[in-house]
């Protein structure tokens, strides 16, 4: 583990840079490490950095160099992943080290974060830097700006590919029920490994290029408009009044939504007479699955109905048939949630929305004589 006097060491190396102080010094050695394999190598991005104040200090310098990707971090979901109204909610009801060692890496997972650093959530150094003071960056073409660099630059093809996010974006549960796909709260690398763009970094899609380099906003996956663009929807009925919705991602790279605990789709549809009073609605919850089972520890993962690559059928049943449905109107949606909890595991009715985008809605006319 890194002390901190050698983080600090490396802050001051670091800070020469943009600070007018003398010419910097000589660059660090560039390393190209070799694309390792599915399992992310010891160096690779991790929760329970430990790394506390000294790695508050370190971060300070690079965003005094870094102005264009620090900007982008700093209105990020990573740098308020401990700061969220949303966690801080859920970690007051469970203050688990298991949580804080995502949503706080550099401070001590058994104690709440000091201020400074659970305001860095996750930072720069939290990425990019190793325990062994390296500065991790995805391989390039060419060797520009290493000259000038003024600490050691590691290019690394690991860190270019899923393997920086695996550790924080796919884990087991602390205790886990079952083996498989059950063990894991979430599922995202391994089913990116089993998808058709498993050859494609989680960056092409969730760092998005802009004017040559990767954004460090990852706003893409809050954006509705992208949301949308990644999930087709069409629906049509038949005179039974059964609806039919179809659901295709557009390049599936894992499920949609990310299957945690905390997101779903619904899909649902109602019936309101010609006054708009509600005459039928039907909803149904598209989610990893999770219940209590007796005599079996934590939960269990039952079902999992996600779109993944092939186009999922929802199929929904609103009829009304009392005289006021005439000159009515059968609506329909699709809506990304992510929900606090899920009531007793068996009634997802029953979730507390935190957040919802509508991202598909359409209507028919209904009982028209």
């Amino acid at each position: 583990m890194w002390g901190r006097l050698d983080l600090l060491a490396l802050a001051a190396s670091v800070a020469a840079c943009g600070h007018g102080g003398g010419a910097p010094p000589s660059a660090g050695p560039v390393v190209d490490s070799a694309r390792a394999s599915s399992a992310p190598g010891p160096d690779m991005p991790r929760p329970d950095r430990r790394r506390l104040d000294a790695a508050v200090t370190l971060n300070a310098t690079c965003v005094s160099c870094h102005a264009r990707e620090a900007a982008e971090w700093m209105g990020s979901r990573h740098r308020r992943s401990d700061t969220n109204a949303a966690y801080q909610t859920a970690l007051s009801l469970e203050p688990s080290p298991f949580c804080r060692g995502c949503h706080a890496p550099e401070s001590d997972p058994t104690k709440a974060a000091p201020p400074a650093v659970s305001d860095l959530g996750v930072g720069c150094v939290t990425c990019h830097v190793t325990d062994g003071g390296a500065v991790l960056a995805a391989p390039r073409g060419d060797e520009h700006g290493a000259a000038g660099a003024p600490h050691a630059l590691r290019r690394s093809g690991e860190f270019a590919g899923a393997a920086a996010c695996a550790r924080c974006h796919e884990f087991e549960f602390p205790a886990p029920a079952a083996g498989g796909d059950g063990a894991f709260m979430q599922t995202t690398v391994r089913e990116h490994d089993r998808s058709s763009a498993a050859a494609r970094p989680c960056a092409a899609c969730h760092m998005q290029s802009a004017r040559g380099r990767r954004s460090h906003a990852f706003a893409s996956v809050r954006h509705p408009g992208w949301l949308r663009s990644e999930l087709h929807a069409s629906a049509e009925r038949d005179e039974e009044g059964e609806l039919r919705v179809t659901l295709v991602q557009r390049d599936p790279g894992h499920g949609f939504p990310t299957g945690d605990l905390f997101r779903r789709l619904e899909v649902g549809c109602e019936v309101r007479g010609a006054s708009g009073d509600v005459l039928d609605r039907d909803v149904r919850y598209l989610a990893r699955h999770f219940e209590l089972v007796m005599g079996r520890p934590g939960k269990v993962l039952v079902g999992d109905d996600r779109v993944f690559d092939r186009p999922v059928v929802v199929a929904l049943s609103c009829a009304a048939d009392a005289p006021n449905a005439v000159g009515g109107q059968l609506s329909w949606w699709v809506s990304y949630q992510r929900v606090a909890t899920v009531g007793a595991d068996t009634d997802p009715a029953v979730a507390r929305i935190e957040s919802e985008v509508r991202l598909h809605a359409g209507t028919f006319p209904w009982g028209v004589k």
